[in-house]
Parts: C-alpha cells; sequence; structure tokens
C-alpha cells in the first residue's frame, strides 16, 4: 500500500459500547412507542440479550438480536456488566506482523472493532514490569502446519474498559465515519481496503453497538421513516427501488461510498439521485 494509505488506515476509530441487557420475562413485549397501548412490534423471550440504545423514564429503547428496535419495560430486563478488559482493534485497519516490530512482514490486516484472541508475554522471573507492546494473534490455516502466531501492537488496540459504554448518539456516528473519508469504493466490501455504501453504514453502526443488515435495501425496513433527516439517520435513493444509502449529517447532507472509482466522501441532496426515504434508528429523545 502507498504511504498515504497506510496512514488513512492507522487513523483512530471512534466507538461507543451501548449497555445490554437479559430479558427477565417469559416474554417480553417489545412496543413502537414507550406506552403499554402502544403497536407491539416484537417480543423477547427470558434471557435473550438485547442492545439498550435509550431511555424514557421506565422504558427503554432497545435492539434484539433479529435486528428490530423497539421500547420494552425496564422492570422486564436486567443491565449486564459493562465490558472485561479485552483489546478492541481501535485503528481502520490493525496490521498483524511476522515479528515484533513494525518494520517486519505484515501477515494479516484485522478491521476496526474486532476483538481478536491475543496474548501477552509474561515476564521473565526477576525482570520488572512492563506494559506490554505487543500481542501475539495466532493465525489459524487450513492445517495445523499453516496455523502460526503473528503480532499486533498494543497501541492500535483499546481496552473494553475504555470504550464508552452508553447509549450511542447521532455524534457517535458522525465522528466514527469520519474516519473512513477517503476510503476506495469497493463492490462488497466492508473495511478501509474498500468498502460499499450499504458496506460504510453497516460498519459506523456496528462500531456503535447497532446492528443492521448487509444490503442497503435490508437497511431501509428497519428503523422508522421521518421527513426529514438529522444527523445519523440514513438516506436511501434510487429510481424504483432502493440502490444506494447515506448517512446524514444534516437535513441535505450526507457521507457516503459514491461508486466505484470514487472513495468514501460528503455530499448534499440534489443532483441525479433520487431521495426515495429517510429512517432513523435511534430514539428522538436519549436520556443518558
Amino acid at each position: 500500500m502507498a504511504a498515504t494509505d497506510l496512514v488513512r488506515t492507522a487513523t483512530r476509530v471512534a466507538m461507543v459500547a451501548p449497555p445490554r441487557a437479559l430479558v427477565t420475562a417469559g416474554v417480553a413485549d417489545i412496543r413502537a412507542e414507550p406506552d403499554d397501548d402502544a403497536e407491539l412490534v416484537d417480543q423477547a423471550p427470558l434471557t435473550e440479550v438485547l442492545t439498550v440504545l435509550g431511555a424514557r423514564g421506565d422504558w427503554r429503547y432497545v435492539q434484539g438480536p433479529d435486528q428490530y428496535f423497539g421500547w420494552i419495560r425496564a422492570d422486564l430486563i436486567f443491565e449486564l456488566p459493562g465490558p472485561g478488559g479485552r483489546g478492541t482493534v481501535a485503528v481502520l485497519l490493525a496490521n498483524v506482523y511476522e515479528r515484533e516490530t513494525r518494520s517486519s512482514a505484515v501477515i494479516e490486516r484485522i478491521p476496526a472493532g474486532t476483538q481478536p484472541p491475543q496474548s501477552w508475554r509474561a515476564a521473565r522471573h526477576g525482570e520488572p514490569y512492563r506494559p506490554p507492546e505487543w500481542a501475539e494473534v495466532p493465525l489459524r490455516g487450513r492445517s495445523a502446519a499453516a496455523s502460526r502466531v503473528g503480532y499486533l501492537a498494543v497501541a492500535d488496540t483499546v481496552a473494553d474498559d475504555e470504550i464508552p459504554h452508553r447509549f450511542p448518539t447521532a455524534d457517535d456516528y458522525l465522528k466514527t465515519a469520519e474516519a473512513f473519508i477517503g476510503v476506495p469504493y469497493l463492490w462488497g466490501g466492508t473495511t478501509a481496503l474498500g468498502i460499499d455504501c450499504s458496506g460504510f453504514v453497516q460498519a459506523v453502526y456496528r462500531l456503535n453497538g447497532v446492528a443492521l443488515p448487509r444490503d442497503a435495501d435490508q437497511q431501509a425496513m428497519l428503523g422508522r421513516k421521518v421527513d426529514m433527516a438529522r444527523a445519523g439517520d440514513l438516506m436511501f435513493f434510487g429510481d424504483e427501488s432502493v440502490t444506494h444509502v447515506a448517512l446524514a449529517t444534516g437535513a441535505q447532507e450526507f457521507v457516503h461510498a459514491p461508486m466505484k472509482g470514487a472513495m468514501v466522501e460528503r455530499g448534499e441532496l440534489g443532483g441525479d439521485r433520487k431521495l426515495r426515504v429517510t429512517r432513523r434508528y435511534l430514539p428522538d429523545e436519549v436520556n443518558a
């Protein structure tokens, strides 16, 4: 890769880890609004784990494993302890090296948000403790003979307890998206090696604890329709059907991965793309 690409992929990525909660009722109703009389949109069985994305009074805005969003009564869930101490990749692409030096050969690359299996060498007897600079990462091949160990710079990771453990906000999405500006377009791509429109917004949301489907037309089925975009919403485009998606930065502006030969960039409404719908995935009001 070119030097500019290496600088770009080493960019730190903002991310948030929302609380997670365990369902404590046999079957818990999830509703469109924080009201017992609101539309029933989903149900969660006992012990299912939900991601908590907002709060309003005695209700919590959640997303379940089926990716649906809605409101659940707070007394029907139990918030789980925060993240542990595993290292999470905190740059767009972290290199795994053949040896414990950045001048050695790169044998693998790991995208932001990944928690690779890793271990640290214990200090030898009598040596003073020093914070580790490198973590051993096992890389498994198709056979035992093809498996080996690589080295990940600890500086390219963040301890899980250092990631903000709270509800994500629209501003979090924008900070995360900034890191991807300049990443080349790649049909089917989902990392800083190359990314397409739906892969880009999926990655931004994933790094802030929210799951979205892979394709733009699938993403347009979740959340709720809004008349005017605000930062963090998704704008969907297309003539006869949804063919493109962008992350709104305001009512008229967005960030997106536009097309082959281009890069993730800022844009604004107008031109050839027809805005079909705007959808929102966070609650309108979030109480931290």
